[in-house]
């Protein structure tokens, strides 16, 4: 009974250290993160767009529900953050649960601790969305297999059923999940018993999604609308911009989110062939899945640092077998120092890749800095700004929660519609404002204009040349960890205008 109930008990102490860890620091302004106020009109009017399934937005409408508050969306995306937050603290739990199945004890340990003490899951457990949902599910589909593939029957068939159908209730990419299924499940099954398991498998997973998803499935106009959006967005790209594919981005956050492991995934790969007569599926799966995953996701022109969360998880997982391959190869007593080491490592000891990096740029904020300077320096200023400055602008009558108080007049046109110096000068503009987030993807390689928005683009990238070449910003704070309190502004004045 005792040993049962170990890796239960580990579960619970990893959720409970994740929620206190992932909660730091997560007040910042709800319209700082652009998909953050959407969430917040969904969940006060329960009008919803279905761009996501249903997973994140009906668990925080619930809390929301609960705690009161509504009406206040600073309230309800911290609600909404701390739902994203304990969603990620239970996929840490979930996933060292189901590596110590899978492989062990000393292996779950350290698969717990590598992931609660990693930077990319700390971040995204501060964001209202959907990243932290999916891998919940995820996390609960792979217990679920890992259950199921120790002792067959319909009831842990269902566990499976219903973690893949938490998988593709938090994203849509989720889908993988009940199509490996599909095959684990019979695989595993006992003799005479492939008929109940995905009986058990199906219902569950049928229950489950129905539950979640209802709202989605009631208005099933809307969501075919919504998901042929983001499926143009995933194959298109989106705002205009598109990439060559297959493309290496996701490299970059192998490096950032995994690298200082890389040797022991190559340790875990080594021993995994060692023994691959022995090897069970789920081992291979475990081992595999998240190297098919960042393949699959270099296929797609629309990138991001936070779709690679699944595999940054798995890398981790796989880096704890390789820990534990150490342990029973080469010497026990000292592997469990290096695990300690490889968690500090990646608590404090990475600069600008460690944890502690990251909870000290959520306690700073680089927007209220540039309105302190602006009313110090430039209280009479008439500034344009681009779309992700966010500086309070002359239509609004009143800041928003949480935006600083702003002497200088900022004009509503956002920069880069605009796009021409004598048209800003007209509106009496005397500083311009800019947004690393908005300006800089005109200063990659790796991007090109979408077809029929060529024109537009080459305007634009002129207008921002135009305005940066050769010239020194008044002032400005550099890109930094967190991209939506240190997103990489400047401000320049104008150039003097051609005779």
């Amino acid at each position: 009974m005792r040993q049962t109930l170990q890796p239960w008990l580990l579960a619970a102490l990893l959720f409970a250290a994740g929620l206190a860890l992932f909660t730091r620091a997560n007040a910042f302004p709800f319209y700082y993160h652009p998909d953050e106020p959407v969430k917040v009109a969904q969940i006060q009017t329960g009008q919803w767009n279905f761009h996501h399934p249903m997973l994140l937005l009906s668990t925080a409408r619930l809390a929301v529900g609960a705690l009161g508050g509504a009406e206040n969306p600073q309230h309800v995306v911290e609600v909404g953050r701390w739902v994203s937050a304990a969603f990620a603290a239970a996929a840490v739990a979930l996933l060292a649960a189901a590596v110590w199945s899978i492989a062990g004890r000393f292996a779950g340990i350290a698969a717990g601790l590598l992931l609660l003490s990693n930077h990319q899951f700390f971040e995204l457990a501060h964001y209202f969305k959907e990243d932290t949902a999916l891998l919940f599910g995820m996390s609960a589909w792979l217990l679920g297999l890992a259950l199921y593939s120790k002792r067959p029957h319909w009831t842990t068939a269902a566990l499976v059923g219903a973690g893949a159908a938490l998988a593709v209730s938090g994203k849509y990419i989720g889908v993988f999940a009940p199509l490996l299924s599909l095959w684990f499940v019979p695989r595993y099954a006992q003799a005479g018993q492939k008929t109940t398991g995905l009986g058990g498998f199906i219902g569950a997973f049928v229950a489950v999604f129905v539950l979640v998803n209802l709202p989605m499935l009631l208005q099933l106009a809307t969501f075919e609308s919504s998901f042929h959006r983001e499926l143009g967005f995933v194959v298109e790209g989106q705002r205009g911009m598109t990439r060559s594919v297959p493309h290496t981005a996701y490299l970059n956050a192998f490096r950032d989110n995994v690298a200082a492991l890389w040797l022991l995934l190559g340790v875990a790969l080594w021993n995994a062939w060692r023994r691959r007569r022995e090897l069970t599926a789920l081992e291979w799966l475990l081992l595999l899945f998240p190297w098919v995953y960042m393949a699959v996701l270099s296929f797609s022109p629309k990138s991001h640092d936070r779709y690679f969360l699944p595999a940054t998880a798995l890398f981790l997982c796989a880096a704890a077998l390789g820990v534990d391959a150490l342990r029973t190869s080469w010497c026990r007593r000292a592997v469990p120092l290096l695990l300690a080491f490889l968690v500090l490592l990646q608590m404090a000891g990475m600069p600008r890749h460690d944890t502690l990096s990251y909870y000290r740029a959520f306690q700073n904020d680089d927007r209220a800095e540039l309105a302190a300077w602006l009313n110090a320096q430039h209280p009479t200023a008439v500034l344009a700004q681009d779309r992700r400055t966010l500086l309070p602008t002359q239509s609004r009558g009143k800041t928003l929660p949480g935006q600083p108080a702003l002497q200088a007049r900022v004009i509503d046109e956002p920069l880069e519609k605009i796009a021409d110096m004598a048209a800003l000068r007209a509106a009496g503009v005397t500083l311009a404002a800019l947004c690393q987030d908005d300006f800089g993807k005109y200063d990659l390689i790796s991007q090109r204009p979408q077809r029929g928005t060529e024109q537009a683009y080459q305007q634009t990238s002129a207008f921002y040349r135009a305005l940066r070449e050769g010239r020194k910003p008044l002032w400005e704070r550099p890109r930094g960890l967190v991209l939506y309190l240190h997103p990489g502004l400047k401000v320049y004045d104008l150039p003097p205008e051609r005779k």
